[in-house]
């Protein structure tokens, strides 16, 4: 039929091949979408909307944000299962640099993230998950654990202040205090600080 669009023998019914999936009713060429979602999926550090446009040339900012957004949304999956095996839990801050303000710890306008990634062995990272944290005390990252990971594995190992507090113990079985391990924050916890670095490279990629 025309427009690409197919009846069924048996009932009669129209339909596209693109029905029920990211292409439906788009009017874009399907070309420039499977080339969008080549530069999306193998760019390092991420792909802006202004990037994709002139890239790809597309004729508007907003028709390139609006595929941008789309497949971004593809990505969240409903009802996933939490992580499992030995997780590494922390917490981190995303926001750009502010006047005034030193040090990573300072907030200012930033946003204080929970972070937690499945360790794979021998090597290895499996899933991670995000959450944003109303501060940094023990208890908002004890309620964040739990959401994100299944309680019947341990967690291990855990790093920032919020592992000073004791009750973390009654969630966390392996709590590491990363000052008084004399090690940097990245070698005692590889995970979570590798997911951050690469999901703040890829906000400013971005945006």
């Amino acid at each position: 039929m025309a427009g690409g669009a197919y009846k069924c023998a048996s009932c009669l019914r129209h339909t596209a091949i693109t029905a029920d999936t990211l292409f439906d009713r788009r009017r874009t060429p399907l070309t420039v979408w499977f080339a969008a979602c080549w530069q999306f999926a193998t760019a390092k550090d991420g792909i802006s909307a202004l990037g994709l446009q002139r890239t790809l040339e597309i004729g508007s900012y907003q028709t390139a944000w609006a595929m941008l957004h789309r497949l971004r949304s593809m990505l969240v999956r409903p009802g996933r299962d939490r992580l499992v095996g030995t997780v590494e839990v922390d917490e981190t801050y995303f926001g750009g640099e502010e006047p005034g303000l030193r040090g990573g710890r300072q907030k200012g306008k930033k946003v204080l993230v929970g972070v937690a990634v499945e360790l794979q062995a021998p090597r290895g990272l499996g899933r991670c998950r995000m959450g944003v944290l109303s501060d940094a005390s023990a208890i908002s990252l004890e309620r964040f654990a739990p959401r994100t990971s299944r309680k019947d594995p341990p967690l291990s190992p855990m790093g920032g202040r919020a592992t000073r507090r004791p009750c973390v113990t009654a969630t966390l079985h392996q709590p590491i205090n990363v000052k008084r391990s004399g090690q940097p924050a990245h070698v005692v916890l590889p995970g979570v600080h590798r997911v951050a670095s690469l999901a703040k490279r890829w906000i400013l990629s971005t945006h």
